[in-house]
């Protein structure tokens, strides 16, 4: 009756795993304690037989294919949150003084972002720094007992407006210039007037037109 030492009996198990067939393996143990293992063979008469039935092992299932990484979205350009589905009404805007041929962009326009993320039109690239209010505290942290005031300087970013998101921004500010003008208190109506007439002159007169 064949014995197979140990390290035969892990190398058929081995090969059983690679080959996924099945296997029964037997644990002879005789009258002096002797172990042998015994690839699909009985163990002899007179021996302790123990039995261990090896299945195919099974196939690992293939991983999940991957989505497709979705490409990263891009901003929008500078401008384009301004655009307004009715700008200036054209009944309601003088004819251009300068000929098609001869006009030109609108003056610059800048889309500026503040610390706290609000947007806005600037004539400038570059507005004024501002000034962020802190928190003040007492010598032991308490800030019920700060004193005085304190505040930290914060630029806004800037980024020029082009193309057609300019003429939309330039529609856009005539439209609130008139609206500004139209509601003003009786004190600034003169102010909010020139500042309307010199924004509609900019755009009228520009290639927006």
């Amino acid at each position: 009756m064949p014995r197979l030492p140990l390290f035969i009996v892990a190398s058929c198990l081995a090969l059983c795993s690679v080959t996924a067939r099945a296997t029964t393996i037997y644990r002879c143990t005789d009258a002096k304690g002797a172990v042998t293992m015994q690839n699909d063979v009985p163990c002899g008469p007179g021996m302790k037989q123990e039995i261990r039935k090896i299945g195919e092992v099974p196939t690992a299932a293939p991983p999940p294919k991957r989505a497709a990484a979705e490409p990263p979205k891009s901003l929008p350009p500078p401008g384009a949150q301004f655009e307004l589905v009715r700008g200036p009404v054209s009944e309601q805007l003088p004819e251009p003084t300068v000929p098609v041929a001869e006009r030109k962009p609108p003056p610059p326009l800048f889309e500026c972002k503040t610390w706290e993320s609000e947007v806005y039109l600037s004539d400038t690239a570059e507005p004024e720094a501002r000034c962020a209010p802190l928190n003040t505290t007492g010598l032991d942290g308490n800030p019920s007992f700060g004193a005085g005031a304190a505040c930290e300087v914060k630029r806004d970013t800037c980024t020029a407006i082009e193309g057609d998101a300019l003429c939309a921004a330039w529609s856009r500010r005539v439209d609130e210039a008139r609206f500004r003008m139209t509601y003003a208190a009786p004190s600034e109506k003169t102010a909010r007037k020139a500042e309307y007439d010199k924004r509609l002159a900019d755009y009228v007169d520009s290639s927006c037109r």
